[in-house]
């Protein structure tokens, strides 16, 4: 992988990151009904969700983590600034 290709994924990666998180915020919120609710079984379907998309997300990041070790050059990069 060259310089212009890790700066491609890693922006794709950071528009995933951002999809992943909204989700998970939708997850969480949703979750946070079901039990208002007493929908116990949704909450924790919408629980596992969220973990899961937790989990994508954190994978995501290493990713990221990985490029910049690589290509240093990646950390100025404006898409990736959190």
């Amino acid at each position: 992988m060259n310089l212009a290709q890790a700066r491609v994924f890693a922006r794709s990666l950071a528009e995933h990151i951002e999809k992943c998180s909204a989700a998970i915020e939708v997850a969480q919120a949703r979750s946070f009904r079901a039990r208002a609710d007493k929908a116990m079984t949704r909450a924790r379907e919408l629980d596992s969700e969220a973990a899961t998309l937790r989990r994508e997300l954190y994978e995501m990041y290493r990713q990221i983590d990985n490029m910049t070790a690589r290509f240093p050059e990646l950390r100025g990069d404006p898409a990736l600034r959190n």
